[in-house]
């Protein structure tokens, strides 16, 4: 059976179940994952996320239009899993001796671009959007009739309508006569329909209501956004970034961009709104504004700077949070040889870390290998590749015996510095993109001679989050830092990681275990998807303190943490 067939086959069989249903259902699961460990039917999808989006679309944007409900869990959703597996896999490679290393750096960086998506907290995504489109204020709102202001009152308020809704749908999981029905299923081995039936009415009432429709909570209409915002900036952003179910053969391949990347708003049928994605939204409107300030012959190169030097900021920014000592000291924009501006150096107590900003692209990867891997080649030298050659170049006056200068873009000395002083040198590229598994294991495709250190990469959202974690939860976070870079450096060429944050989580967990992961060379180590599960411990418990706030100042001036 070939690749169309069996796209057929799945959409006939998504397609039977009516849009409300399926779509909200799955958005659900979306929002609030399942344990990932338990055995259910769910969790045989490989990319909740990826997975569920291309199935919406499926049965959102089909000629047929069926009725049937959808409900999970169902006998079904393991037959949709296994069709869909198939076509994920379709062109893999099958045998273990055919893969070589350009096929194998294919394959990650596939899966990275349309398995993942974007693995960032929404106060980052609102924050991003402020600093970067605030000098093109006019321009939106002279294109668009609204602006950056009001995007960002309308994110937080749709997610404040999902959870005061949510919150309302689940009060009966609070009662205690709830907390006893529980209680008699999991300590007393009472049979669920027995402990169920000696529930209160209402309560039996609340807990059916929720369990057949859990996604009401993610469904608004204009009116509810009217009651805050003005109504034609609504219905301007409305059209913008929802979607209506008409057919559309343009969705039937899983590797194509998802619809609902930049409208991840579903208009259902009845006139109401379904937040698909509501993580999504944020991003969405970032990427709409930036195609389209980008098509501004006028704007290009102005925007593209503007975020090269908003990055330059933003890394700049959390350094200085998290090294926030009298003893430590921050060089930005400055010159070593002329002719040459490095972004960031930082000097603490005998230790440089060298950084380097880069916001160059990470392409969408070709199906092809041969062109896929040069286009690949091409984005990491432009990006990774360039940013450590221009630490490389510090480093090697700091590994040297000669004393040099750090001088501003006037010429002016800042800083003589006695390389024989310092015993700690770092070198850290952060980027604007994230690149996977191309990232967490330089040895894929960094050039560098033997004799010499990896430098530390990472995407600056993760750079935030791991620092932001260290410093607000950790005695010595400094000491914590530096000891992370020391032994991090040690792990490329023998390491899988789809994420930085799963190899700085288990670091945060058992620094001495890491520390032996390090050191054992003839270790091959794997780093699990679900370790990063610990920084959104952090960040449900209020325990990641970023600048923006995810819901109205109304909401906080109440008193509400």
């Amino acid at each position: 059976m070939d690749i169309e067939q069996k796209i057929d086959e799945l959409q006939q069989l998504v397609s039977n179940y009516d849009i409300e249903s399926f779509a909200g259902q799955l958005a659900y699961f979306i929002k609030n994952r399942p344990d990932p460990f338990a055995e259910i039917d769910l969790n045989k999808f490989e990319s909740k996320l990826k997975d569920f989006l291309y199935l919406i679309a499926l049965n959102v944007f089909s000629e047929k239009r069926g009725t049937e409900k959808f409900e999970i869990p169902f006998d079904g959703l393991g037959i949709v899993a296994n069709k869909l597996n198939e076509i994920k896999g379709f062109n893999r490679v099958e045998k273990v001796v055919d893969y070589t290393t350009e096929s194998i750096i294919h394959e990650l960086a596939f899966r990275n671009h349309f398995d993942n998506g974007a693995l960032s907290y929404v106060e980052q995504d609102l924050e991003r959007l402020k600093s970067v489109y605030a000098p093109f204020e006019d321009k939106i709102v002279q294109d668009f009739g609204f602006d950056v202001g009001f995007l960002i009152d309308v994110c937080k308020e749709i997610e404040l309508i999902s959870m005061i809704r949510f919150k309302s749908l689940t009060e009966f999981s609070h009662a205690k006569e709830y907390s006893d029905f529980y209680d008699r299923i999991k300590n007393k081995g009472m049979a669920f329909t027995e402990s169920f039936e000696l529930l209160p009415e209402d309560v039996q009432e609340a807990f059916h209501s929720f369990n057949a429709k859990p996604y009401a909570c993610l469904m608004f209409t204009a009116e509810d956004l009217y009651y805050k915002l003005e109504k034609e900036k609504v219905d301007k952003f409305l059209l913008l970034f929802s979607r209506s179910p008409v057919p559309d053969t343009k969705v039937r391949y899983y590797s194509a961009e998802s619809s609902f990347e930049l409208t991840p708003i579903l208009k259902l049928p009845n006139g109401n709104y379904l937040s698909v994605y509501g993580k999504q939204i944020p991003i969405s409107i970032y990427k709409q504004l930036f195609s389209h300030l980008l098509n501004d012959k006028k704007l290009k190169d102005k925007l593209l700077k503007h975020r090269e030097r908003n990055l330059e900021r933003k890394v700049a920014e959390v350094f200085k949070y998290f090294f926030s000592s009298r003893d430590t000291f921050f060089y930005e924009n400055y010159f070593i040889e002329n002719n040459f501006e490095q972004d960031l150096l930082i000097i603490h107590r005998g230790t440089a870390i060298i950084v380097e900003t880069k916001a160059s692209k990470l392409r969408e990867p070709f199906r092809d290998v041969d062109k896929a891997i040069k286009r690949l080649k091409d984005d990491f030298k432009d990006s990774i590749q360039y940013g450590f050659e221009q630490c490389l170049r510090v480093e090697d006056y700091f590994f040297g015996d000669a004393l040099f200068e750090i001088k501003d873009k006037k010429g002016e000395i800042l800083y003589a510095v006695n390389p024989r002083k310092f015993h700690n040198i770092f070198s850290i590229v952060v980027t604007i993109e994230r690149f996977g598994n191309l990232q967490t294991d330089l040895k894929l495709m960094l050039d560098k001679d033997d004799d010499v250190d990896f430098p530390w990469s990472v995407y600056i959202d993760d750079l935030e989050v791991f620092l932001l974690a260290l410093k607000q939860n950790k005695k010595n976070p400094v000491s914590q830092f530096l000891n992370f870079l020391k032994l991090r450096k040690e792990m490329h060429g023998r390491m899988y990681a789809i994420d930085e944050l799963d190899i700085c989580a288990t670091y945060l967990q058992n620094p001495e275990k890491f520390r032996q992961y390090s050191k054992a060379n003839d270790a091959y180590l794997t780093f699990s998807p679900y370790e990063q599960g610990d920084f959104d411990k952090l960040y449900w418990a209020n325990q990641l303190r970023f600048k923006e706030k995810p819901l109205p100042d109304d909401f906080y001036r109440f008193g509400i943490p």
